[in-house]
């Protein structure tokens, strides 16, 4: 019955988080997007990599793989994605939580506890891999190489991820650790190119793609910050209301 409640509630979480962030994006970041893909060149080169351009979590963008068309089609797919990526991190928020008021001596999540939460999920999983090593990319970005840039990634958020539950529920004597691990992807170096290029060598188009490229960093903080900021008061509330343990 938990387990059943757990994944109806990460399902409801999901869908209502991504389904807003997927109108945040269609308004806010695509149009960036598209507008970045007006000035993308075929090269040759095996060091332009073109990233994807969700969540900016180093996924690659392969022109020769199956792509969704322009409009109805890329949009509906990017919505399923967003619901599906919001789902997984639900069903782990929602799990937490739970465990945390079942075994925890510390106070209870509930909504407001859960933004929190959700501002915990935003550092793991962007801010300290994607605003401090591997910015959110534009098409037509020229990158190292996806394997390390994906390891680094992964690395980071869960590293960072680590970091923050020893500090919240480790020991005075092992907080310094929640620190250390958090700081050492940062210390080791994201794979990042030395400054920022782009396929397109025009000078007008590197003018117009430089523009672009900030706009996209903020406009994809700024979903993400909403993004994780609901999945965690959705979560905090579906662990409370919905999760009962017997």
């Amino acid at each position: 019955m938990t387990f059943r409640n757990i994944v109806f509630s990460a399902a409801v979480v999901g869908i209502i988080a991504g389904s807003l962030y997927g109108v945040f994006q269609q308004i806010q970041i695509n149009p960036i997007i598209y507008a970045a893909e007006a000035f993308e060149v075929t090269g040759s080169s095996e060091q332009i990599v073109l990233e994807s351009h969700d969540h900016a979590d180093g996924h690659s963008h392969n022109h020769e793989a199956w792509a969704p068309e322009q409009g109805f089609e890329r949009i509906l797919s990017t919505l399923v994605a967003n619901i599906l990526v919001a789902m997984a991190f639900s069903i782990l928020l929602i799990s937490f939580m739970s465990l945390h008021n079942l075994k925890s001596s510390k106070p209870p999540i509930n909504w407001k506890t859960g933004i929190l939460w959700g501002i915990g999920l935003m550092l793991s999983v962007f801010a300290a891999p994607s605003l401090l090593g591997i910015h959110p990319e534009i098409p037509g970005t020229i990158a190292k190489s996806l394997e390390h840039r994906q390891l680094w990634w992964i690395a980071s958020a869960t590293a960072t991820a680590g970091g923050l539950l020893i500090l919240y529920y480790g020991k005075k004597t092992i907080k310094l650790g929640g620190l250390v691990l958090i700081a050492l992807p940062q210390l080791v170096g994201a794979p990042v190119m030395d400054k920022l290029d782009f396929a397109n060598s025009d000078p007008a188009a590197i003018a117009a793609l430089s523009k672009l490229s900030s706009q996209f960093i903020i406009a994809t903080s700024i979903g993400m910050l909403i993004f994780c900021v609901l999945l965690g008061a959705l979560s905090g509330f579906a662990s409370t209301r919905f999760v009962r343990f017997r």
